[in-house]
Formats: structure tokens, sequence, C-alpha cells
């Protein structure tokens, strides 16, 4: 019987990307005002008996959200405060104690987005600009939430309301005393003509005076029922004080049909001073997001949803980079994997900025990862370092990191190394991949910063973690004990062969136990489908040109949603996030990693193009630029000429780095190159002939039958009469 891998990701869950906490006590109290209450969305189900995401609470205790834990990050590209959007359009701030819902007054009902059925959430343009729309007699209401900066420099959430319908509407804005995972605390609500004060400061700037006003406490009962039954008044409310910290306070608004009101939601201290006097809107900020990320990465494939899940969750990494540092406040192996996932994308100046905060985050003996004390905060820290310089070759950097990378890697060898779980406890595969990626990467940093000696002694110590490695991996094969999945980090990393017994024995236990859908369960600690974990089997997999990872990509497309969002954990029955993050960097992080998988992989002094091809993109064509690996910026594109596909390539090695060579085995096994730049007519594709053979019906109009297709000695790449696309001409450039 094939062993079962049951072991759990390396590193810890992430945090919420606001520092609030919700109590799950107080929490409570709200679940147990269900039916009484409007609660968030993820509470009115999982406080439903009759719901699918219905879960008992205990006798005693709190109450957490373990069913809906989705949402959508906002804010501002560079920018420290980032807000959110739950699936129903519930607005949180950075501080996370309270947020903004809406609810609708239409001409036969009021409809509350938490509790109905028609509610849909998107993207525009697939970055952070989160498009909210519910059904209403006559047609939607549209929400759109956006970050900007004012021209005062404070940072804000624009949260903008189109009345789509045919029918005038009320819609009425509340602030609530929770945030999208549980309950927080509002004391006090002051409600003027051009802004909404919550605890003494501005939490909402009004762009019109408000019709009616409306608040209340947790004795007085919820808002929602005065608002609900058009008592709302139209005379200033005194300021609603609530001791118990669950005030809240509605506004109304009339919005006619076309109308369209926003309201704005401060992210810092400059934007809670003065009124936003410049708004840009939507669809300029989608813009402008899509030309930062162009800038840097263009990738053209032929599956949309691919396409869009890497422009998503791309956006999300950026959004996250703002702030990050090196100094534990955030798990370092996740901060390590958006490095990693940022020099790959490159936006090298926003994972520079991460990296520079290395030495902050020193402590005694050299150790890494600031306040992050997991077992291997050191080894993150030294490959996030490491690696940004494998992938920029920033030697001003790197002479600047040079003590601290020494000391961090010395730091294993003398005692103190926190990889160390106890003396009679060795480190596991996945422990040692990480160690040892990490010397191989700061051994070539140091010398790459001017410190040869220092270079050759770390190189020695990798020498040292790779017999290590090699042993533990043959004792796991030896063993009857199940493999941590853990250990497919050293497949991952190139460490190993990917066609190693370890590495084969994770893959088969999970083909055995695995589910049909292509994800991978997270099995210790909180359980869930792990996109992570996910991400990182079909990493593995794709080195060993297995098209089974094309099911675990379609999964973790298909689990982001239309949102692009991807909680730590989802939950395997209602789809939805049910532990960590509901906006997960790491996962985010893990889903540009598999799709960049697809079209790149790294060995050593060697590039793997689309290590395997995905059998609908046969006859259609793909263009990469800029991608950025450890040896040099790479651009190619596929075109296909009859049956045979055409590849061009340009690769801009980095100086110091000896010949690379280019396979594309999911196309041609048989091709290779050395040259740095170059076009080919490839061998046409094994299973584009089993295709056909297998298929009773006419050719595809993008495949044309064989005849069609040129042979080299007939005509060259650039002279076929009747190619499918056109042909890579002569100084053809990616530049």
């Amino acid at each position: 019987m094939a062993r079962v891998a049951r072991v759990a990701r390396t590193g810890s869950i992430a945090g919420p990307m606001s520092r609030f906490v919700p109590d799950p006590a107080r929490t409570r109290v709200l679940a147990e005002r269900w039916g009484r209450w409007i609660l968030p969305h993820w509470l009115e189900r999982q406080a439903d008996p009759t719901s699918p995401s219905f879960v008992p609470a205990p006798p005693t205790g709190g109450v957490v959200n373990s069913t809906c834990l989705d949402r959508v990050p906002v804010g501002v590209l560079d920018g420290v405060g980032v807000g959110s959007v739950d699936p129903r359009g519930l607005v949180t701030g950075p501080d996370g104690g309270w947020s903004l819902d809406w609810w609708v007054g239409a001409d036969d009902r009021w409809h509350v987005p938490s509790r109905e059925v028609a509610v849909r959430q998107s993207l525009l343009e697939d970055v952070p600009v989160a498009v909210t729309a519910m059904r209403v007699p006559g047609g939607d209401v549209v929400q759109r939430v956006w970050g900007f900066r004012d021209a005062s420099g404070g940072d804000l959430l624009a949260v903008e309301f189109e009345n789509a319908s045919r029918l005038p509407l009320a819609l009425a804005l509340a602030v609530r005393p929770y945030g999208p995972d549980g309950a927080g605390r509002v004391g006090r609500i002051e409600i003027g003509d051009d802004r909404v004060l919550v605890d003494g400061t501005v939490g909402l700037w009004l762009d019109r005076e408000p019709a009616r006003r409306a608040a209340s406490t947790l004795a007085l009962g919820d808002v929602a029922t005065t608002v609900l039954a058009g008592g709302a008044g139209t005379e200033m409310a005194p300021p609603e004080e609530c001791r118990a910290g669950f005030a809240t306070a509605s506004i109304v608004v009339p919005v006619p049909h076309t109308a369209v009101i926003r309201v704005f939601i401060p992210l810092d201290d400059v934007a809670r001073q003065n009124a936003p006097s410049t708004v840009p809107p939507a669809d300029a900020v989608a813009r402008g997001w899509a030309s930062h990320l162009d800038r840097h990465l263009r990738v053209e494939i032929p599956d949309p949803e691919l396409a869009a899940a890497l422009r998503g969750a791309s956006a999300q990494l950026l959004l996250a980079a703002a702030g990050r540092r090196l100094t534990g406040e955030d798990p370092t192996t996740d901060t390590a994997a958006l490095v990693g996932s940022l020099d790959r994308l490159g936006l090298h100046d926003e994972a520079r900025l991460i990296v520079a905060s290395l030495p902050a985050g020193q402590g005694t003996g050299g150790r890494l990862g600031g306040v992050d004390t997991s077992s291997d905060a050191t080894s993150a820290a030294l490959v996030a370092a490491a690696r940004h310089w494998r992938a920029t070759r920033d030697a001003e950097l790197a002479a600047e990191l040079a003590g601290p990378l020494a000391a961090g890697a010395h730091h294993h060898t003398r005692g103190r190394s926190l990889l160390r779980r106890g003396p009679d406890v060795p480190d596991g595969p996945g422990e040692l991949a990480w160690r040892l990626r990490a010397m191989l990467d700061v051994s070539d940093a140091l010398g790459g910063g001017g410190q040869p000696d220092a270079a050759d002694a770390v190189a020695d110590l990798a020498t040292e973690v790779r017999r290590s490695l090699d042993s533990s991996l043959a004792d796991a094969v030896a063993s009857a004990a199940p493999l941590d999945v853990g250990t497919l980090v050293a497949g991952a990393f190139d460490l190993v062969d990917p066609s190693h017994p370890a590495i084969g024995a994770v893959l088969d236990g999970l083909s055995a136990t695995g589910l049909d859908d292509g994800s991978v369960a997270q099995l210790t600690g909180p359980t869930g489908l792990s996109p992570h974990l996910t991400s990182l089997v079909a990493r593995v997999e794709m080195r060993r040109g297995d098209a089974t990872a094309l099911d675990r990509l379609g999964w973790l497309v298909r689990s982001g949603g239309d949102s692009r969002s991807w909680s730590d954990l989802i939950h395997p029955r209602l789809g939805m996030g049910c532990g960590g993050d509901g906006a997960s960097v790491a996962s985010a992080g893990a889903v540009v990693d598999a799709i960049l998988d697809l079209l790149v992989q790294e060995g050593d002094q060697a590039l793997v193009l689309c290590p395997v091809w995905p059998r609908d993109w046969l006859g259609a064509g793909i263009e990469v630029h800029g991608i950025t690996t450890t040896v040099g910026r790479l651009s190619f594109a596929i075109r296909w000429h009859g049956a045979r596909p055409a590849l061009l390539w340009e690769l801009d090695v980095h100086p110091g780095v000896g010949p690379v060579t280019l396979t594309i085995p999911g196309l041609d096994p048989s091709w290779s190159s050395t040259e740095a730049r170059g076009d080919a007519l490839l061998a046409a594709p094994d299973h584009l002939d089993e295709s056909r053979a297998s298929d009773d019906s006419e050719p595809s109009e993008t495949v044309p039958p064989d005849t069609t297709a040129p042979s080299e000695t007939e005509v060259s790449l650039r002279s076929d009469p009747e190619p499918s696309e056109p042909a890579p001409g002569e100084g053809d450039s990616f530049a």
C-alpha cells in the first residue's frame, strides 16, 4: 500500500492582512442575535441551522469564522494601509474593528447583501478593484471599491454605488461593530453632514449630506430594525455611545436611476485630516495597476482563466509588498516566498525593499527572522535575500548584506540553529532542503558581493548539508513511516532529481489518497485544502513531466473564483476559506509560482520551457516577455506551422553565468540549445498525433492536418507558405 503523505507545509499559517484579531467571545454575542441583527455573510450562514454552512456553537466559549474567510484585499500601490471586501461587499478598513455594510430599499422590499442569493463579485481587469453586484427589481445595484492616493498625500478607499436598475432606490450605509471575521469594538459614532466619526476619528467621508440618519446600541437592538422599517430620521442624531462596544449607525440617501454616490474610508492618518479633493475613477485605477504589472512581465496564453488568475495573484502580491519586512511580524517563510515571486514577476524594486530589512531581523548568534521563532525562519530569510541577488545581480545590496548573510549561514553550524527541534529529533527533508537552498544561494551572493573567502566557507557548509539531506531522503525511503509532503520542497528547489524514490513515494501516496479534483489537503494542524501544498505538488509533477499537474492548476484557478483571491485553507465541501488568512499572500504566491513554472522552470545552468504542454493549447501560440530567472531575463514565443511548433527565444544572461541549456520537453523532448538567442522548428508533439488518432471528427481549425506541416528540408522556418501564425522574422527581438 502506498504511504500517505500527511504533514503540512513548512512554515506557519499567515495572519490576516489587517492586524486586528476578532474576539471570539464578542462574536458569540452577535451569533446569539442571529435573526435579530444583520450579521456578516459568514455568520448569517454559520449560525443558521438550515444552512449547509451551519456550525453548532459550543456550550461555552467563543465563535470563530470557519466557513467563509474569503475576501478581496484593496489598497494603494506602495501604500501601507490595506482594506478588504468580503463576498457580499462588506468593506473593512485597515484597523479591522468595524466595517461598512450596505442595504438597498427597492420597489418591492429592502435587499440585504449578506442575506441575498443574487449577489456576485469579481475584480475589474483582475486587479484590486472589487466589483460586487446585487440583483434588484429592474436591474443591479453595483458596488465598486478601490484604493487611491489623494492630492494631499493621504490614501483612501473609494466605495462607489451605482444604481444600474431602471427604478429609483434608497441606499442605507451602516457602520457595523464587526469585521469580516468577527466582532470588533465600536463605542461611539457621530454622524455629520460630510463625515462619520468612529470613536472620535474620521471613519467615513461623505460626498453628500445624508437624507436620513439612525443609530443604536447593543441594548437598544440593531439599527437595521429602525432603518428597514422606515424609521430613520431627518434630524442630526446625537452621538450614540455603547459601553458594550457594539455601537452601530446608518445613513440613508436616495439614489435615482443611473446615479452614483461615493463614500471614502481613510487608510492612514493623513487621509483622516481632509476630505479627498481628487478621486480617480475605478477604470483608470484598474488601468494603472495593469500598466504597472505589464511593464515588468507580460504573458499571453490561450487559457483566459489561467491568465486572469496569474494577473489577480500578481496584483495581490504587489499590494502586499508595501511595508513587508524580514523582521518576523509575518511568517518568514511566507515573506521569503513573496520575495521570490516578486522577483520572478520582475518586481525587483518591491522585493529589494523587503530584502534590505534583513539586518533589522538579525538576533544573537546570527539568527534571522526577528520575532519569528519558527524552525525555518533563518533559512527562509537567507533564501529570500540570496535568491534576490541571483535574480537581480544587485552588487551594491549584496555588499551591504554580506555580513548578515555570512553570520546567518554560520548560525546553523554553532548548535544554535532553530531548525533543530531537539537533540534527538533530526531535521526532516523539508527543513534540510530550505537550509541547503539557503547555503547554495548565500555562497553565490557572497561571491557576487566581493567576499570570496566567505563564499567558499558557506559552500563547504552546503556540502555538509547536502550530505545530511541525501541521508535523510535515503532514511525516509527505507522507513515504513508515512513520508512528509515537505519532502517535495527538495524537488521544487531543484536540489534532487524529480525521479528520486522519495519524491515518487510522496506522489504515489497522494495519488492513492488524494481528491480527484487535483487539490491537496493539509491534514495536520488546521486542516483543509491547501493552495500552497497543491502548488508545491504541481511544481514537482511538472519537473517530472506529469500532466497531473494541470489538474492541480485547474483547481487553483477555480478555488480563487472571479475575485482572484485565495485563503490559506479551503473547505472541501463549501469551497470557501476555512483556515488561516482569507486573502493569503502565501497562497497567492503559490498560484503565481505554479503558473510561471508551467512556462519556465529552472535547473542547474538550465531553463526548462513548457515542461508540460496542455492538450487544449495544441495549435495555439503563447508569448512570455521578460520573465526573471536566476540566470537572466528570458522572453520566448511558441508559434505553430501546421502540426509543428516553432520556438523563438531570447535570454539576457547575467554577467559571469556560463552557457545555459534550454529545453522544451512539453513539446519536443529531443530539442535543446545553449544559444542565448535564436529560433527553431520543433518536431510535431507525439501527443498531438495521439489526440488525432483518437478523434473521429474533422481536424481542428487551429491544428491543420499533418500534410500541411513543412519539413525542415522542404522549407525554412521563415518561409512557411501558410503558417498558423506569422513566423518569427530575422532580427525579431523581445527587448
